[in-house]
């Protein structure tokens, strides 16, 4: 035991379990520094086939000083029902009472329903409620008897940490190195603690129960098996870096965990803890993906934006590959009396924000807060909201531009259609769409900027939304083009075809705004000029257009942000300035 400062993690599962176990680690290394009285620095980095976790030296007497005293890491916690209360030991500090914190939750809803907010009613629930609920009560056998076993052996713990210390120090782990020198300690001290225990499904999503073996030689309904204290490690990560909640509408559970590039242990805690706060309340599947990837960079942002965050800011750049990379996830299909792994996958963070300043960090987090509406406001068990939030989910995650055009492209059905009934719809904002293509793909900045695309997508806005808008407010001085979005769509495989479309949209376009300029007061719409369609034709040469369609609808059906109105129409202009 030379050097403590560098340990690797294996990656052996590819999913989550090898996250959770570097973070159970990280927790164990901020616990011994603690009781060291020394900073611990700890951060996490992912190496790709392995995690590295780095933190200041311990030192050698501070392992020997457990023997006075236990370390109990993390915040795992002994679960305590009436079926196993007499079977707990005694001494064990560290429970909760299942029974007592489900009356406590239930008690809190009721006094927010009563009251409309829950902000200011007594004894909120337990910020771990959602893993407790998860853990009983098919879990919970072997989740507390990890933890009995971990309290059975305090009088040894420093010969256990040597035994991590040594698994962790080299790479390859030597595991079977680790297992050895297991059931000789456990020998010298009388424990009866086998090696091994039953992997849980709440932490190792692809090792349930059923036809899983290494080698196909038979089929055994039978549970996997995993070294106990590697199992320990992934419970006391899991509540440092996932979270768990049911599905909205279902019994259902999808559990996240973060993935980390190059995270401190202190910058992480301190996210996640805000983050957890934000995902508080059930979601339907595909929204809670979504969710979850925006909000925590949203929390990553503010918390980078603050003092205690600006070691975090300095680094920040591109977030997605250099500080947190998004979420594994594990979908749980609820069967009554059990649960079942049906999807395990990873949810990315959006990949083009990019952070180098504190100006840029307070625009993405308004520009988050747009996403996460738009998000909101979807009913998932809606057929055409949830084609929109498959194309929004995949367009998040995988920062793919065809899947924002298939959104931007439904959308504008869903946006007049919404509005049409007299209910409210959230668009992007130009601001949004522009940073968004420049960001993701640079080249676009062309057509974004050119004076003949932004006029051509004003009357695509002034005919379409704005136009509703004005509907609604008794002013029916121009037609609403309904459809006019779908119809850019469909004919935006063919330039020539696409072309005689817009041209003729434009054409009606003037036409009617010259018959209001003759028969009604101002002031007016702009009108298209020959050298706004010129220079739209020359984009469409120069990139295609189905790229030029896939961009007049996303900028056209996007609101203008303006200070504390999203919903007012375009500035309007007189008859002289309109000639001009």
């Amino acid at each position: 035991m030379n050097d403590l400062a560098t340990f690797f993690i294996d990656k052996t599962t590819q999913t989550f379990a090898d996250t959770l176990t570097a973070f159970g680690w990280a927790s164990v290394l901020l616990e011994l520094h603690y009781r060291q009285k020394t900073r611990a620095d700890i951060t996490i980095q992912d190496k790709g086939p392995y995690y590295c976790v780095t933190c200041a030296p311990l030192l050698p007497q501070t392992l020997e000083g457990l023997r006075s005293t236990m370390v109990w890491p993390g915040k795992a916690v002994v679960i305590q029902t009436p079926k196993n209360a007499g079977g707990l030991p005694e001494g064990v500090l560290h429970r909760i009472d299942y029974e007592a914190e489900r009356d406590r939750v239930n008690a809190f809803y009721a006094a927010r329903n009563k009251a409309g907010d829950g902000q200011n009613a007594p004894d909120a629930p337990h910020p771990h409620w959602d893993i407790f609920r998860a853990i009983n009560p098919m879990s919970l056998p072997g989740y507390n008897g990890l933890l009995l076993n971990w309290w059975a052996t305090r009088d040894a713990q420093p010969e256990i940490f040597s035994i991590l210390f040594a698994l962790f120090g080299q790479m390859p782990n030597d595991l079977d190195a680790a297992i050895d020198a297991w059931k000789q300690l456990d020998k010298t001290y009388g424990w009866g603690i086998k090696p091994f225990t039953t992997c849980q499904q709440l932490y190792n999503p692809d090792q349930g129960k059923g036809q899983n073996r290494p080698k196909a030689n038979s089929l055994a309904m039978s549970n996997l098996d995993g070294f106990w204290l590697i199992e320990w490690l992934k419970l006391v990560g899991f509540y440092e870096a996932a979270i768990t909640r049911q599905v909205r509408g279902a019994k259902d559970r999808k559990t996240f965990v973060v993935a980390p590039r190059s995270l401190t242990f202190a910058d992480h805690s301190s996210v996640m803890g805000r983050f957890a706060n934000t995902m508080r309340y059930s979601e339907t599947s595909t929204k809670f993906d979504i969710l979850a990837a925006v909000r925590y960079l949203k929390e990553l942002l503010t918390y980078s934006l603050e003092p205690e965050g600006q070691g975090l800011m300095a680094r920040l750049g591109r977030v997605k590959q250099e500080v947190v990379g998004g979420f594994y996830t594990a979908f749980y299909k609820d069967l009554g009396n059990a649960a079942a792994v049906m999807n395990v996958a990873f949810i990315a963070l959006p990949g083009w924000i990019i952070v180098n300043s504190e100006q840029e960090a307070r625009l993405y987090k308004e520009l988050l807060d747009e996403l996460d509406a738009v998000t909101r406001q979807f009913d998932e068990s809606h057929s055409d909201a949830f084609d929109l939030l498959q194309h929004l989910r995949d367009f998040v995650s995988g920062d793919d531009l065809t899947a924002f055009f298939r959104f931007t492209n439904a959308f504008p059905a869903y946006l007049i259609g919404r509005r049409e009934q007299g209910k409210y719809a959230h668009s992007f904002s130009t601001t949004f769409v522009e940073r968004l293509i420049m960001n993701i793909e640079r080249r676009f900045s062309d057509i974004l900027t050119n004076p003949g695309f932004q006029n051509i997508a004003y009357a695509i806005r002034q005919s379409t939304v704005t136009a509703q808008y004005r509907k609604k407010q008794g002013d029916r001085k121009y037609d609403v083009r309904y459809g006019l979005g779908q119809e850019l769509a469909r004919k935006a495989r063919y330039p020539e075809t696409f072309i005689a479309m817009l041209s003729d949209f434009l054409h009606k376009y003037n036409a009617e705004n010259a018959q209001v300029m003759e028969t009604r007061s101002g002031p007016y719409r702009r009108s298209i000029q020959t050298s706004d369609i010129d220079e739209v034709v020359r984009l469409i040469d120069e990139y295609g257009s189905e790229t030029v369609a896939n961009l007049l609808i996303a900028h056209g059906y996007a609101r203008v942000p303006r200070e504390g109105e999203t919903d007012e129409p375009e500035t309007e202009y007189t008859n002289q300035e309109n000639e001009q």
